[in-house]
């Protein structure tokens, strides 16, 4: 009988700083900011960090023969018909400063130069704010890729900042950040980011908030500046335009509040169930608890707490929120 897997603590180096909010939901004594502000969940992808170490990234789930990594608890036929790997990958993430301007590859910038069929289309759930948090997103009106090359070149960030839109964002928004799209997260966002399976951030600043040099890899993995400057989309919008694009509404039926739709993206989906929210899925799925309470997955009663993580297996069939509130993460649409 197909169980679900209840997920370990999966914290990831970045090169920001962060990660207070995320301890303090998760209850933890002393919360407090590091070099860790990511929690990677149901994770099959290995983090692309400079020193990078061996497994980094890769969630840890709980079975009967006890902890050990998902790639290995995890085969093939959990993923679901039709499905030969997850094609997802969910995160954690709390910044307490502002992330650098970046953009993600479009799959087919990914097949061109890194040989994989993924790019990065994400989206973001906003679960707390601290102090005055805002994401900045999506070209403004009349950019264009020779004036957006110049500020690049000569490392203009305030100039860059200023090419793009900033949106305030509170709890309960959630925010879709298509491939190609230019943005960055600023400080005090806890959000639950879901996005395809890769690690690819091309960076348009040389040096962190923090001050710390990037090395060309870790700017552009080695594709070079030039191609960098293609992975945009240069797509110039109004602010009305550009919040009625990258914010989406929720639709409420039933206790289930539809986060992201594959009318939004096929690349995954996003759901919220609370009280008697009811689903029945035709593939994996994970939960991702942010209020405590008690479910039925597939007949089996679990009580859940506040932060955890749950990868649920093709097969088990239907779940239901007895009490507290769920987030269902769904792979892409096939």
């Amino acid at each position: 009988m197909k169980r679900p897997l209840l997920q370990t603590e999966n914290r990831v180096f970045r090169t920001y700083r962060g990660g207070k909010l995320l301890e303090t939901f998760l209850s933890k004594p002393d919360p407090a900011d590091s070099f860790q502000p990511e929690d990677w969940i149901s994770s099959f992808v290995e983090a692309k960090n400079k020193n990078a170490i061996k497994g980094e990234g890769i969630s840890r789930v709980l079975t009967e023969k006890g902890e050990m990594p998902i790639t290995e608890a995890v085969t093939a036929a959990d993923f679901g018909p039709g499905r030969t790997e997850s094609g997802v990958l969910v995160k954690y993430l709390n910044s307490a400063e502002r992330l650098g301007i970046q953009v993600h590859p479009t799959p087919d910038f990914s097949r061109r130069y890194f040989g994989t069929n993924y790019g990065k289309t994400e989206c973001w759930h906003i679960l707390e704010t601290d102090g005055d948090a805002a994401v900045y997103i999506g070209f403004r009106e009349g950019i264009t890729k020779e004036s957006w090359a110049t500020l690049f070149h000569r490392q203009d960030i305030a100039g860059m900042l200023d090419c793009l839109h900033r949106f305030p964002v509170k709890k309960g928004d959630t925010v879709l950040v298509r491939a190609g799209t230019p943005h960055a997260i600023g400080a005090g966002c806890f959000l639950l980011e879901i996005q395809e399976p890769t690690d690819y951030t091309m960076r348009l600043e040389k040096v962190t908030v923090a001050g710390e040099a990037l090395t060309p890899m870790q700017i552009h993995y080695g594709v070079g500046e030039e191609a960098l400057l293609e992975c945009f989309i240069y797509e110039g919008l109004g602010r009305e335009e550009a919040r009625e694009k990258f914010f989406l509404e929720p639709q409420d039926k039933n206790g289930v509040i539809t986060l992201v739709s594959y009318a939004d993206t096929a690349c995954f989906s996003l759901a919220k169930l609370q009280e008697r929210g009811t689903v029945t899925t035709d593939s994996f799925v994970t939960l991702v608890i942010t209020k405590s309470g008690g479910l039925l997955v597939g007949g089996e009663r679990l009580s859940v707490k506040k932060g955890e993580k749950w990868f649920v297996p093709y097969g088990c069939g239907q779940i239901i929120v007895e009490s507290g509130e769920v987030i269902v993460c769904y792979p892409p649409k096939i």
